[in-house]
């Protein structure tokens, strides 16, 4: 097997591989320095020394200063779309802190983001109960309506993934257009 020629590592390739990966992705400071310097360990010929990589630390740690200074790279903004994406997809504030905090984003930011949430969204876990409920089909959304047996599976997983047992039997109990009428409304 032939091994491909090995591309010389410059600080411009890091700069287009930076440009290039934020026009794909959101993304956390820290995590596009981790991006950078894979990308620069895989041009790095295997017998370079440590001062070139050292070399290449430099050049990420200034693109990536750059990036944040021209507002390219938020941490606190990609923690809220983040949060409020979650939101409506059906994750709980208990998940939405776990997955926040898995991201690497620090607990005062989570701690502002959950906040700033708590305000948009008055009623925060008990709307994404309702689309969690959407989601997996249950209350009054699934097919099988009725059966204390499902009708209790159906609040234990709620409650599985975070929702507070009240909340999980509400929504259960709730007719079909009283849910409609909270998912389909416009804030």
């Amino acid at each position: 097997m032939v091994r491909e020629k090995l591309k010389n590592l410059t600080r411009d390739y890091l700069l287009r591989a930076t440009y290039s990966h934020l026009q794909k992705f959101a993304t956390t400071e820290k995590n596009l320095r981790a991006v950078l310097d894979r990308k620069a360990r895989r041009r790095l010929p295997a017998e370079a020394g440590d001062e070139l990589y050292a070399e290449a630390k430099k050049w990420i740690d200034d693109i990536v200063q750059k990036a944040v200074e021209q507002n390219l790279v938020d941490d606190y903004q990609f923690a809220l779309s983040r949060a409020r994406s979650l939101v409506q997809r059906g994750n709980s504030a208990q998940k939405i802190i776990q997955k926040l905090l898995a991201l690497v984003v620090g607990t005062d930011m989570v701690t502002a983001v959950m906040e700033q949430l708590a305000a948009q969204y008055p009623d925060m876990d008990y709307r994404a109960a309702v689309n969690y409920a959407r989601r997996r089909r249950f209350g009054a959304f699934g097919s099988d309506q009725g059966s204390d047996n499902v009708t209790e599976k159906q609040r234990a997983s709620m409650c599985r993934a975070g929702f507070s047992y009240s909340v999980a039997s509400r929504v259960l109990e709730m007719s079909g257009e009283e849910l409609e009428n909270i998912v389909y409304r416009k804030d």
